[in-house]
């Protein structure tokens, strides 16, 4: 009768096959206050009166409890509508005895032997013999419950990862991705080791294809699959490439609830399958987290198959990495454009210990003009001013005081510290700023399309400085940093606008470094030019990768030096303006290697003997053809072969 009237309505979930679903929930709400218990017991007698059982009462008018009641009303609320991992799905009590879900039950209940053989016997459709005895379940009963079974066993497919039929991989602009999968599964430590890939040749393809064979090696075996990345953006990238292969992957980082997002990934592991996380590098070396997984995996005896990507994995080469390696993945692959940690041999090391030695490489050279396109490169050149300057000499007198210390913990970090001090000068250069105004009117701002400004992440005001120029010269621009990524919807939002035109330009800093896909992305100007080389890579790589509209790409850096007349004056008793120019022009000549543009009278390499000669010892003096350029404070030099308006 209550049934009937609606006074009383009880919801019937169906579980997937295999899937032990064991939570108890209890929500008491009178419209205004919320009462959730959570606990161990089952809902009898004996176990809430003559059992040691566990159970948490939190109340929604105390202000500790609220978040969990929350929690909890939201996870009752996934059971209700079905979409909990682990649930088929749920219906209503009147429609499950309609769908013959659930019966009346018999007058006596079901011998256990005989379910056993109803179970044993639904997959295999061998005959099932039922005693004609008034003590057991009815033949029709046992029959149907068989019949339920069997059919859902046979329609319910666990998750499984699939190579889209449109990736071509083993021949053709991406062949060398066949190359990269059989190095990694017949390498010294089979289905371990690092692959190296230049930014844009198909790493997380080639990753998931590894996943992928993997998983159909293991057969049967349920396996997990986590997925470690440096950034949200990056995180995101991941979801949707493993979305092509036919999987929905857990990101428990950007989850409302990370722990239950953790919880259901375990849940659903359960009923077999392949089943992906992606999660941030600080996840991943959370002790919770590696204890949830590796619990997991030493209740399944062994019937789990795991396997780690650490993609741009010389991230993980700091210590909260090494120092919480979860040790219980099987399988384990590094992905990265520059494995090499620079200047942290030990932690390169520490890397290729864990994940394995590098098994394949795909360098920079084979790649342009096979799966990235060709780029124009041109060397924009400012000085330093007199306090820069200044700064730049006391640091290197503090540096050279402290470096004694550098064995010493609290004289390594004190050390680190001033580099990065030193450098910032370099990168947040005041004169940068007027450079790339002088840059972008010679280029002229409104033919500019897809393109990236990359601003230091060591200094707010030059990223300040930059957009009121980008304001200034009318360009429709948004920008992309640390405080807008977190906003998912935003993020996407913008990169959409920016890729279909109605943004002509980019502002960012380090965000996008990592890996981020914007393949539309054409011409990149670097103000914050950086002397680490994984830098360098990964931000040509933003605007190297292939597109229809693209023939090839154009990149633009900045460099800030001592004013040449000075340099001069001083470099027979300053080593550390020695050190400036030579670190620039190292970077700069490394950048120019693949240029399009390197050769030729106005090529990439004949600028840069040019400036190379003004800051040569005084016996020889400045070149003739700088024109004087970059003698004093506030000298600018731009690259003679910049184009006026779109080179396209």
């Amino acid at each position: 009768w209550m049934v009937a009237t609606e006074r009383l309505r009880i919801r019937i979930a169906v579980p997937l096959p295999g899937c032990n679903y064991h939570p108890k929930s209890w929500l008491f709400d009178d419209g205004d206050s919320q009462v959730l218990v959570r606990g161990s017991a089952n809902a009898t007698g004996r176990a809430l009166a003559s059992a040691v059982e566990h159970m948490d009462v939190d109340v929604s008018w105390d202000a500790s409890g609220r978040a969990r009641v929350a929690a909890g009303i939201e996870m009752l609320n996934d059971w209700e509508t079905g979409e909990s991992p682990g649930i088929e799905r749920t219906v209503d009590l009147p429609q499950a005895l309609i769908e013959d879900i659930i019966a009346v039950a018999p007058t006596s209940a079901p011998e256990p032997n005989l379910v056993r053989q109803v179970i044993a016997t639904a997959s295999t459709g061998s005959a099932l013999s039922v005693p004609a005895s008034p003590a057991s379940a009815d033949r029709e009963s046992l029959l149907r419950l068989k019949e339920r079974f069997a059919g859902r066993s046979s329609t319910f497919e666990r998750p499984r990862l699939v190579i889209p039929e449109w990736l071509e991989w083993q021949s053709g602009a991406y062949g060398h991705q066949k190359e990269a999968v059989y190095a990694w599964e017949s390498g010294p430590e089979p289905e371990r080791g690092t692959v190296a890939m230049a930014t844009g040749a198909g790493k997380t393809l080639a990753a998931l294809i590894c996943a992928t064979r993997m998983q159909d090696r293991a057969a049967d075996v349920p396996l997990l699959i986590v997925v470690s990345a440096p950034s949200v953006p990056l995180i995101n990238q991941w979801k949707r490439e493993i979305s092509g292969f036919g999987i929905d992957a857990v990101t428990p980082t950007i989850a409302g609830d990370a722990n239950t997002a953790v919880t259901r990934l375990v849940q659903a592991l359960g009923g077999g399958g392949t089943h992906v996380a992606v999660v941030t590098n600080n996840l991943l070396c959370k002790q919770s987290f590696q204890n949830t997984l590796s619990n997991c995996i030493r209740n399944a005896s062994g019937r789990v198959a795991t396997l780690l990507i650490g993609d741009e994995a010389h991230t993980l080469g700091a210590a909260g990495f090494i120092n919480n390696k979860p040790e219980f993945f099987q399988s384990r692959l590094a992905l990265s454009a520059t494995p090499e940690r620079q200047y942290d041999p030990d932690g390169t090391e520490k890397i290729f210990e864990f994940f394995g030695a590098p098994v394949y490489e795909f360098g920079l050279d084979r790649a342009i003009g096979f799966c990235l396109v060709p780029y124009d490169y041109h060397v924009h050149v400012t000085t330093l001013d007199d306090d820069e300057l200044d700064e730049f000499s006391e640091l290197s007198d503090r540096i050279r005081r402290v470096s004694f210390l550098a064995d010493e913990q609290d004289g390594d970090d004190y050390l680190t510290r001033l580099l990065i001090q030193r450098r910032r000068i370099i990168e947040t250069a005041e004169s940068k700023i007027s450079l790339l105004d002088a840059v972008l009117e010679h280029r002229q701002p409104r033919t500019l399309k897809h393109a990236l400004v990359y601003a230091s992440a060591k200094n707010p005001e030059q990223f300040d400085d930059i957009a009121k120029k980008l304001t200034a010269l009318g360009l429709r621009w948004a920008p992309v940093t640390q405080h807008t990524t977190p906003n998912r919807n935003l993020l996407a939002e913008t990169l959409d606008t920016f890729a279909s035109g109605g943004y002509q330009l980019l502002l960012a800093k380090k965000v996008l470094d990592e890996g981020v896909d914007i393949p539309s992305t054409r011409e990149a100007f670097l103000v914050a030019s950086s002397t680490v080389e994984r830098e360098w890579i990964q931000r040509r790589g933003r605007i190297l990768r292939q597109h229809p509209n693209k023939a090839f790409a154009v990149l633009h850096d900045f460099v800030a030096l001592p004013p040449a007349g000075l340099f001069r004056q001083r470099v027979g008793n300053d080593s550390d303006l020695r050190k400036i120019v030579d670190s620039e022009l190292s970077r700069v000549y490394a950048f120019s290697a693949h240029a399009r543009n390197a050769t030729g009278p106005d090529g990439v390499f004949a600028h840069l003997d040019l400036i190379k000669e003004v800051y040569s010892p005084p016996t020889r003096g400045p070149s003739a053809h700088i024109g004087g350029h970059l003698e004093a404070v506030g000298d600018h030099l731009i690259a003679p072969d910049t184009p006026k308006g779109t080179p396209w």
